[in-house]
Order: C-alpha cells, then structure tokens, then sequence
C-alpha cells in the first residue's frame, strides 16, 4: 500500500512540474475578475533563452505607438528607421492599440512582422482594456478585453535572457502584490551576473497612480511607486514606453545604496517628432540614444 502512496505521490508531483499553471492557481477561462488576476500561465512562467553569442547587443525600444494607425506612411516610416538599426529584439512597450479591437491587432502584427526581429511585448492599460469603457469608469468587459491581449500575445509578464542582460516585462497596470508575485518566482531563473533589465508600458519612479473617484484617471498605475521600488532594489535598469517626449534618462535613487539606470523611450500623438530609442547592451554597460523618424512628406501626420 506505501509503494502504491508513493507512486502516486511521485506521479502528481510530476505533473505539477510540467504544469505549472496549475501550481500558479492560473485561470485559462475566468469568469470573474478575481480569477482573471490569478497566477501565471505557462508562457509567463517559462523564460525565452536566446542564445546570441555576440557583443553587443541590439534593441530597438518604443511604446506608445497607437496614434501611428491612422498614419501608415508614418508606421512604415518607424518600421523602416528600426530595421535599419538591425536589432536583436524589438521591444514594445505598450498601447499598441487604442480600442483594444482585432482589427487593430491585426494592423500592428502587420506592421511588426516585416522587422524580422524577436518582438518582446509589455502591456499598456489601452492593451488590456477597452478604452471606451473604462475611460467613463467601467469595467463590465475587462474580462474580455484582457483576454483579448493574452489571445494576441501570450502572456502578460515574460523573462527574456540572453548571453548579456536578463529582460523582465512586466504589467505595471496590475496591483503591486502581483508584479512582486511574478518577480518573486522567476528570481531563481534569473542570472545575477548579467545586466538586470524591468520593462514596463508606465513608468515606474514617476510617482502616477489612479485616484479613487476619478474614473480618467485608469489610465495611471494602481499603486504608489515606493510599493514597488525598495523591493526590487537587485535591478540595474527601469525602461518604460509611455512618454511625452522623444527619450529620457536618468538616475533614481535606490532606497539603499545606489541608483537604478531609469528610461523613458515612447512617443505621444500625431503632430509630435516621431522618435525610436536604440539600446546597446555590451558586458560592462549600457548605452541608449533616440533616433528620429523621417516621416514621408506625403503623410499627414504633422498636419
């Protein structure tokens, strides 16, 4: 009878490994809001190795991008300045899309498939949601809308390493105790001796967060920034893609010793100098700085 116990128990402790959804209390199929924000799926929970081999290495960073679908002389112009960068990865941090719709999903996919690159994504609050509804102070299809991101992309969060830096994405729309439940169980797969990178849609150190009883203000983060920051003080480097200008970067004091490396590399609406950030990632250091976008005469987009 004990040998039998314990086969069984060897039998579901190997499930558990190769499932680790299950073992996250992820939800596949929510039907309320508090199982749409429980665990982590597989995709999240499984880092993306890519071996490189090479110094340095090449991300094209941007966010922000949604106002570019109604300019598609200007997409093409910003899909063209970053395949000339010849990047490694893509990275795009947030509001692809303004509604949230598939046919919007299918413009940006279209657009981003022709860089021929490793596209890395973190959501924004227009990604996992719908705008018309939330902007007013509803949340009756969030479910939906959500679900509609993880069906696009995969996954909410994703670890990326590679021969140089590891690259944690991660959802900065949700509340603190999940980002810190994400981070908290991918630390072990994380490599200490590399660069360690957070990427977000909003930023994380500029103190932004919704007010309850202002239902315009969603579009903010939901918690404080000092929820987050001294707990994550083993990071080097903060680089979110929800910006009013062309790049920024600076230095945020850590709540120990020393600084986080904090970027900001999005864009704003039409009207506005377009800008991608290129990031250069060698051993000992990181370099960044934007690069303009020609935009085609012929397009309305500064007009």
């Amino acid at each position: 009878m004990k040998k039998w116990i314990g086969i069984l128990f060897l039998t579901v402790s190997i499930l558990s490994c190769n499932h680790p959804e299950k073992k996250s209390g992820f939800v596949p199929n929510p039907t309320t809001l508090e199982e749409l924000f429980r665990g982590f799926n597989n995709t999240e929970l499984s880092p993306d190795t890519v071996n490189l081999d090479k110094e340095p290495i090449v991300i094209v960073a941007t966010g922000h991008l949604y106002p570019l679908l109604k300019y598609p002389l200007a997409y093409n112009a910003l899909i063209e300045t970053a395949k000339e960068q010849k990047p490694d990865y893509f990275f795009a941090l947030g509001d692809m899309v303004f509604n949230n719709t598939d046919a919007e999903w299918d413009t940006v996919f279209s657009y981003l498939n022709k860089l021929n690159t490793r596209v890395y994504f973190s959501p924004g609050n227009h990604d996992l949601n719908y705008h018309y509804e939330r902007y007013y102070g509803k949340r009756d299809h969030e479910i939906e809308a959500e679900m509609r991101f993880l069906d696009k992309v995969g996954y909410r969060y994703k670890l990326v390493k590679d021969n140089l830096a590891n690259y944690v994405f991660i959802n900065a729309n949700d509340s603190v105790q999940r980002i810190l439940a994400y981070i908290n169980q991918i630390k072990p797969q994380l490599d200490y001796n590399k660069h360690l990178i957070i990427l977000s849609s909003q930023s994380l150190w500029i103190n932004q967060q919704q007010e309850p009883g202002k239902p315009h203000s969603w579009v903010n983060r939901p918690f404080h920034r000092d929820e987050l920051l001294p707990k994550i003080q083993e990071f080097d480097y903060l680089i979110h893609g929800d910006w009013a200008a062309k790049f920024y970067r600076g230095k945020w004091k850590k709540k120990k010793n020393g600084y986080f490396d904090v970027m900001a590399v999005g864009n704003k609406k039409a009207g506005d100098s377009l800008y991608i950030t290129r990031i250069t990632i060698y051993k000992d250091t990181i370099l960044a700085k934007p690069i303009m976008v020609n935009i085609p005469d012929k397009s309305h987009w500064y007009k």
